[in-house]
């Protein structure tokens, strides 16, 4: 067994990250032109390799934060995010504290679902509201409780490797609302002798990303499949979640009573 991202941060783009890029920027594009967002500084929480944090500096013209915990994955964002555009932090999100707020906050690719347990989505949120500037917005994607997989219980995929060897495999377990994903490294090619990388992910029914959101001071905008980027009214296996910060907004105390969601997309089952 291997840490979660230790082995895979050297081949991750070749296997996921550019796909997971293309992807992230048709959503984001789309979602900047629907809702007028304007940003001048903007953060990349759960960043990985970087790639899409350098797309913001690019792409936007802005400075940015680069966030992740991983230091394997850090060390291929610093070698992509290279210059002043983008400066790369070693954090935790659920204590996130940028050098400086910015208006816009990113999170893609299952970020939050790696947070374990429900306390630790509230933290988070509430860590993001204290990272943005009044009228900053946040915009993330997540998956559901709701047949997380599409349908079957596991799912198994061949990824591009440096050797060809990398197999992924996910198992949902709906008891727990845990997705458990394994990465299969052959060592040198040889499948007799595979180093394993365990993922363990958690699928949030979206009520409760709903409370957590509102809890934290945010003002929820729009919610989409992630699929079609149609706004949803059921519960669809992935969402994408645009929420904005108001004036004046300030981070509950913990243990504050949650307020009642304003929207209608929480009272999807699950």
């Amino acid at each position: 067994m291997a840490p979660a991202y230790s082995r895979l941060a050297r081949c991750y783009d070749a296997a996921l990250g550019l796909e997971n890029l293309g992807h992230s920027r048709r959503i984001f594009e789309s979602l900047v032109r629907r809702y007028g967002i304007p940003f001048r500084t903007a953060a990349d929480v759960g960043c990985g390799t970087g790639l899409f944090a350098r797309y913001l500096a690019d792409r936007w013209g802005v400075p940015v934060f680069a966030v992740d915990r991983s230091p394997e994955m850090l060390e291929v964002a610093r070698r992509h995010c290279h210059g002043p555009a983008v400066r790369v932090l070693e954090q935790d999100i659920r204590a996130l504290g940028l050098p400086w707020p910015v208006d816009l906050i990113t999170a893609n690719f299952d970020v939050v679902n790696h947070l374990p347990d429900t306390a630790d989505l509230w933290r988070t949120f509430r860590r993001i509201v204290a990272n943005l500037l009044p009228g900053g917005h946040f915009i993330f994607d997540a998956i559901t409780n709701c047949r997380p997989l599409g349908g079957p219980a596991v799912f198994t995929r061949r990824l591009r490797g440096p050797d060809g060897g990398l197999i992924q495999q996910i198992h949902w377990d709906p008891r727990r609302q845990r997705l458990l994903g394994f990465v299969v490294h052959s060592r040198g090619g040889d499948a007799r002798s595979p180093l394993v990388e365990r993922h363990v992910e958690r699928g949030f029914a979206p009520a409760l990303v709903a409370r957590a959101l509102e809890n934290a001071g945010l003002i929820i905008r729009g919610v989409h499949d992630a699929l079609t980027l149609r706004r949803v009214h059921h519960c669809p296996p992935r969402i994408v979640v645009v929420a904005r910060r108001p004036d004046g907004a300030t981070v509950r105390a913990p243990g504050a009573p949650p307020s009642t969601p304003r929207c209608g997309w929480w009272a999807a089952p699950g």
